[in-house]
């Protein structure tokens, strides 16, 4: 019998690794350079730089929120936890920033398998909704974030289709 947490380890491992109903953070990221990663369409929105920085904030943000260890991550407003562009010449700046994310998702992966139904089923402060759900919407919110980095790689033309077979 699946428990809540495992149905939640195996929708993280989907979004992460597993290209089936969209692609994952793996083959949306496989191969994008700093270049790619900085750009912009003319300046507007953010770039796919900018939106991992924006992943890595939410999750370690999760993680803190649900644990209480360390300090509260902090940011002015939903704009600040962007970050900054990112530097098309900086390849190994980007290669840390994607590590950052892999780093958030496992430590996200790690407090879900930590999990009971119990655990799941309570607030994960006082006053607040429950675990569980917290859990499912930052997954629900990093695939959301998943769709804009492949519609932007669409529109650099540097994406290469995968194959759904």
């Amino acid at each position: 019998m699946a428990t809540a947490a495992n149905l939640l380890l195996e929708q993280l491992d989907v979004h992460w690794h597993s290209t089936e109903w969209f692609v994952s953070f793996d083959a949306a990221l496989t191969g994008l350079t700093a270049m790619e990663a900085s750009w912009t369409t003319d300046g507007a929105g953010y770039t796919i730089w900018q939106i991992v920085n924006h992943l890595v904030f939410c999750n370690a943000d999760i993680v803190q929120k649900v644990t209480g260890k360390g300090e509260p991550l902090q940011a002015a407003d939903n704009d600040a936890s962007f970050g900054d562009p990112g530097d098309p010449s900086d390849d190994e700046g980007w290669s840390i920033t994607v590590r950052k994310l892999h780093g958030a998702l496992h430590d996200l992966q790690e407090l879900i398998a930590s999990m009971n139904d119990e655990k799941l089923d309570a607030p994960y402060r006082e006053n607040k909704s429950i675990t569980g759900r917290l859990l499912g919407n930052i997954m629900m919110h990093d695939t959301y974030h998943l769709g804009q980095i492949v519609l932007m790689r669409k529109l650099q033309r540097s994406w290469t289709p995968v194959d759904w077979g």
